[in-house]
């Protein structure tokens, strides 16, 4: 049974027929994704074999060998693309999940639901689809432990960039500040902002620069309802 928040945020944004889970771990997703049917079939990769190996027999254990197939790659780079409708790049760093899409061309081809949640370097991964021409359509908040994230949901859209993105829009994307979760995700990055504001505003030549973060953390805080 499934019950890793940060997971069940991604199963809820995947809407196609075939998903491929990087980084599968023991394959819980992929198994949640056909028993729910969300999905009719997954690959579950991961570029060691002992996870993959304990994928295989939990796939097994649920019946599903012949739904859910499991593939030794780094990233997606032995991943078959065909059929593939959503993509889920879950539990690493932003700048891993953006190396990772980067070496996969097909993902912006054939048009694939992205489903990805950042561990680290949040700001980096939302820099990084905004220039590459992907637009973020939807972020879900998700605690776990101690730990606030956010799980976005990206498609290619193939536009370029229209000019840089926010700093408020790099912390907080478009997580909205109306659930426990989602103010508690906004308040942590706004915390975020003005710790790094702090530190730049010692340097009296860049107060312009640390004003700039302390008014994005500002930002993030009008987002959270008091209701």
């Amino acid at each position: 049974m499934l019950n890793d928040r940060r997971l069940l945020c991604c199963a809820e944004l995947c809407v196609g027929e075939r998903a491929a889970d990087v980084g599968t771990d023991h394959g819980y997703l992929p198994v949640y994704l056909i028993e729910k049917g969300i999905c009719s079939s997954a690959v579950a990769c991961d570029i060691n074999e002992m996870p993959l190996a304990s994928a295989r027999e939990n796939i097994a254990r649920a019946g599903l060998s012949d739904k859910i197939e499991t593939v030794l790659s780094d990233g997606l780079d032995s991943v078959p693309e065909e059929g593939i409708t959503d993509v889920v790049i879950a539990g690493m760093g932003g700048e891993l999940i953006a190396d990772i899409i980067a070496r996969a061309e097909w993902i912006k081809t054939n048009r694939v639901n992205l489903i990805l949640q950042p561990m680290t370097k949040w700001d980096h991964l939302r820099r990084f689809l905004h220039a590459s021409g992907f637009n973020v359509i939807r972020e879900l908040p998700c605690k776990e432990g101690r730990f606030v994230y956010s799980v976005m949901q990206a498609v290619y859209s193939g536009a370029g960039p229209e000019g840089e993105c926010s700093l408020e829009y790099l912390y907080g994307g478009l997580v909205s500040g109306d659930t426990c979760e989602g103010a508690e995700y906004l308040e942590r990055q706004a915390m975020r902002l003005e710790a790094v504001g702090r530190g730049i505003g010692r340097d009296a030549a860049r107060s312009d620069e640390a004003e700039k973060y302390l008014s994005a953390a500002e930002a993030l805080r009008a987002k959270i309802s008091t209701e």
